[in-house]
C-alpha cells in the first residue's frame, strides 16, 4: 500500500527547479491578470505552459505510471488584498463536457460555463488531485490543512463533517517546488493566512481516461500532449 492510499496525501519535495517556478510564477501572474481574480479556473484553456505542465512527466511519473488525463484545473492564490479561509471539505464535483443523465450522477451544476457534477464515489476513489507550490507555504501563510485516513470514509454527509474534523490534522507546509498529491475525498481546509503573501498554487485534478460514464467527456482532457514543461 502506498502512502498516498494509505493516508490519502503525499507531499514530494523538490520536483520543479528554481528556475521551473520562476516560468510558472510569471505566467500564473499573467493568467491572473489576464483574469482579474486570484481564482483562475481553466488553466489549460487560458496558457500552453499550464497545459504543457499538467502533462508533463515530472507530474504523471508522481502517479506511479498511471493512465490518467487532467480534467480540472484551478490557479490559487492568497494576498493581503484576497485572504480567505476555507473551511473543511471534500472535493465532490468534476468538470465535464456536458450533461447526460447518468446514473449515480448528480446534483449538476454549471460554474464560469462548466458543467459540474458530483459523480458515483467509485469514479473519485481513483481521481487524484495534485497542487504544485510555486511559493513558500507555511502554516502561517494559509498552508493546506488535512485528516489522514479520511479519504477511506466515501462522501461524508456535510452535517457530519465538523465531527470528524475534530481529529488531529496535519498542516502540509511546502516549499516552492514541492508537490502534493492528495485524494478528492480527504478532509482538507486552509486558514486565513495570518501573514499573507503570495501563495501561489497551481490545482490540477486527474481521472482515468475510461472513468467516466459512456457519453459523458472531460472538459479538459486532451488539452495538451506535449510532456515537457519548456
Amino acid at each position: 500500500m502506498t502512502v498516498l492510499s494509505q493516508t490519502g496525501f503525499q507531499i514530494e519535495r523538490g520536483v520543479f527547479s528554481a528556475d521551473e517556478i520562476g516560468e510558472l510564477r510569471s505566467e500564473a501572474d499573467r493568467v491572473a491578470k489576464e483574469a482579474g481574480s486570484v481564482c483562475v479556473r481553466h488553466l489549460n484553456a487560458r496558457s500552453g505552459l499550464f497545459t504543457r505542465l499538467s502533462c508533463s512527466d515530472a507530474l504523471l511519473n508522481l502517479m506511479g505510471g498511471s493512465v490518467v488525463v487532467p480534467f480540472r484545473s484551478i490557479l490559487f492564490d492568497k494576498t493581503p488584498d484576497q485572504n480567505w479561509p476555507v473551511a473543511w471539505h471534500q472535493d465532490l464535483t468534476i468538470s465535464v463536457g456536458g450533461k447526460m443523465m447518468a446514473a449515480g450522477y448528480g446534483p449538476w451544476s454549471v460554474k464560469d460555463g462548466v458543467v459540474h457534477v458530483q459523480p458515483p464515489l467509485a469514479l473519485l476513489e481513483q481521481m487524484t488531485t495534485v497542487r504544485v507550490h510555486l511559493d513558500e507555504t507555511s502554516a502561517g501563510n494559509g498552508a493546506l490543512k488535512v485528516i489522514p485516513g479520511s479519504h477511506q470514509l466515501g462522501k461524508i454527509p456535510a452535517e457530519s463533517i465538523r465531527a470528524h474534523a475534530e481529529g488531529s490534522h496535519v498542516v502540509c507546509e511546502c516549499a516552492p517546488g514541492d508537490v502534493l498529491l492528495m485524494s478528492p475525498l480527504l478532509l482538507h481546509a486552509s486558514s486565513r493566512s495570518v501573514t499573507p503573501f503570495h501563495r501561489r498554487v497551481v490545482h490540477i485534478e486527474y481521472a482515468p481516461p475510461q472513468a467516466l460514464e459512456k457519453g459523458l467527456s472531460w472538459h479538459e482532457a486532451g488539452a495538451g500532449t506535449s510532456l515537457t514543461i519548456h
